[in-house]
C-alpha cells in the first residue's frame, strides 16, 4: 500500500504544480464569472450602439405612419440610441428618386437602414427593408413586428373595427413558464445542464487522455522498467488511476466552491437581466456532478491506460484511442433528444448504458430528477463496469507495458487474457 500511496503522491503533486493546473482551475470560474459582470457591465452602461432608422413613406394614412411610429418608440423604449425619422415622399413623386440618397447615407455609416413604406401600402403582401447589417436579427425583428401590427391594426380598422377595440383584442399574452417547483423558468435550466454537461465530457476525456499519455511517455523513456522492478504493474496503474483522478476531483471542488458563489451571487437584484435569471445551482446537483465525473473519469481513465500499455507512441495512441472516444461521443450527439424528453425510453436507455451513463444521466438529473432507482441502477452499472474494465486493463497492462516496436494485433490480446 505504500508503493501505491507513492506512486498516487508522485502523480498528484506533478500535475498540481503545473502551471497548466492553476491556469485551467483559477481560469474556469473567472469565465463563470465573466458570464454575469460582462452583461451586467453592458446593460448598465448602455452597451447598444446607435441605431438610425429612416422611414420612407407615401402611403398618405397618418394613422399607420402614427401608430408605426408608437410601436417603433415602444419597442425600443429602454434604448436612448435608436432614433427615427420620417422622410415623406408627396404623391406624384417617385419613391426610388430619394433611394439613391439613402444608399449613400448608409454607405457613409450616417444611418443604418431604411424602410420603404408605398402608396397603398394595405393592401400589399410585403414591405422592403433596406439594411447596412442585414445579420442584426434584433433590430429587423423589432422593425417586423412593428410594421406588421401596425398593417393589421389599419386593415381591421378600414374593415369598420375600432381602432382601439382592435389593440385590445390583439395584444399580446406573456407566456410565463414555471417548473415544478413554481419557478420561473427562461432557459436556465437549459443553460446550466448544458454548461455542466460539457464541464464533465471535457474533463473525462482530458484527464482519460492525460492517463494514456502519461503511461506512453514512461514507455518511451523507459521510466517504467524502473518502476517496476519495485511495485507489481497492477499496482502502477493503480497508483497513476487515482493520482490523476485526486487531480481531477481537486479541480472540480475549487469549481464547486466557485459555483455556489456564483449562484449566489447571481441571485442578487444587482444581477438581474431583465425577464431573465441566472441559475441555482443546488448542494445535491453539485454532489451528482462530482460522483458521476468520478464514475466516468474511473471507467475510461482506465479504458485509456490499457491503450497507452497497447502501443508505444503518441501516433499509434491516437488511432488505438478513437473507439474509446466514440464511446463518450455518442451520447454528446443524442444530447438534444435528452433535451427533449428526459424521461423517453431512448433517453431512459442511453443513460443506463454505462459507458454513455456519465453524459446521459447526469443531463437528465439536470432536467427533470429520474426516478430515484434508475439513478441507483446506472450508478451499480457504473461500478460494476468499472471492476470489469479494470479487471481487463489489469490483464493488458500486465505485459503490454514492457511491450515495444510492433502493436499487438487483436488475436495477441486475447492470448494476453487468456494466458496471464
Amino acid at each position: 500500500m505504500d508503493k501505491v500511496m507513492a506512486i498516487i503522491k508522485r502523480e498528484y503533486m506533478t500535475r498540481v504544480r503545473s502551471k497548466g493546473f492553476v491556469i485551467g482551475t483559477i481560469l474556469s470560474p473567472l469565465l463563470m464569472l465573466s458570464f454575469i459582470v460582462v452583461p451586467v457591465l453592458v446593460v448598465g452602461r448602455g452597451g447598444s450602439s446607435d441605431y438610425h432608422l429612416v422611414v420612407l413613406e407615401q402611403t398618405a394614412d397618418a394613422e399607420l405612419t402614427t401608430r408605426l411610429d408608437q410601436l417603433l418608440t415602444a419597442s425600443n423604449a429602454k434604448s436612448d440610441k435608436y432614433t427615427v425619422n420620417w422622410d415623406v415622399v408627396p404623391q406624384g413623386e417617385s419613391l426610388e428618386s430619394r433611394r439613391p440618397a439613402l444608399d449613400d447615407q448608409m454607405k457613409k455609416g450616417r444611418i443604418n437602414a431604411y424602410l420603404v413604406l408605398p402608396n397603398g401600402v394595405l393592401d400589399k403582401d410585403s414591405v422592403t427593408l433596406r439594411a447596412k447589417n442585414v445579420s442584426d436579427f434584433s433590430n429587423r425583428g423589432r422593425i417586423e413586428r412593428a410594421i406588421n401590427g401596425a398593417i393589421s391594426e389599419r386593415r381591421l380598422a378600414r374593415a369598420g373595427l375600432n381602432p382601439e377595440q382592435v389593440r385590445n383584442l390583439n395584444r399580446e399574452v406573456d407566456l410565463q413558464v414555471e417548473n415544478p417547483e413554481g419557478q420561473s423558468e427562461r432557459g436556465q435550466t437549459v443553460i446550466l445542464a448544458y454548461g455542466l454537461l460539457l464541464i464533465i465530457y471535457i474533463t473525462i476525456l482530458l484527464y482519460g487522455v492525460g492517463v494514456m499519455r502519461g503511461v506512453i511517455e514512461e514507455k518511451q523513456s523507459r521510466i517504467v522498467e524502473v518502476l517496476l522492478s519495485s511495485v507489481r504493474p497492477f499496482q502502477l496503474m493503480l497508483g497513476k488511476l487515482l493520482g490523476i483522478g485526486l487531480v481531477g476531483l481537486t479541480q472540480y471542488a475549487v469549481w464547486a466552491i466557485s459555483a455556489l458563489l456564483i449562484s449566489t451571487l447571481a441571485a442578487a437584484p444587482a444581477f438581474a437581466m431583465g425577464a431573465f435569471k441566472f441559475p441555482s445551482i443546488s448542494l445535491s446537483l453539485l454532489f451528482f456532478f462530482v460522483l458521476y465525473f468520478l464514475l466516468g473519469y474511473f471507467l475510461y481513465a482506465t479504458l485509456y491506460a490499457g491503450v497507452g500499455a497497447l502501443v508505444s507512441s503518441e501516433e499509434d495512441g491516437q488511432q488505438m484511442q478513437i473507439p474509446v472516444t466514440m464511446l463518450i461521443v455518442i451520447p454528446m450527439v443524442f444530447s438534444s433528444a435528452i433535451l427533449r424528453n428526459p424521461n423517453s425510453t431512448l433517453s431512459v436507455a442511453l443513460s443506463m448504458i454505462p459507458f454513455f451513463s456519465p453524459v446521459a444521466m447526469f443531463m437528465r438529473i439536470c432536467l427533470q430528477q429520474p426516478p430515484a432507482w434508475q439513478i441507483a441502477l446506472s450508478i451499480f452499472l457504473l461500478l460494476g463496469t468499472i471492476l470489469g474494465a479494470v479487471w481487463l486493463a489489469a490483464k493488458i497492462y500486465r505485459i503490454g507495458i514492457l511491450m515495444y516496436g510492433k502493436r499487438p494485433t487483436l488475436p495477441e490480446i486475447a492470448r494476453w487474457l487468456k494466458y496471464t
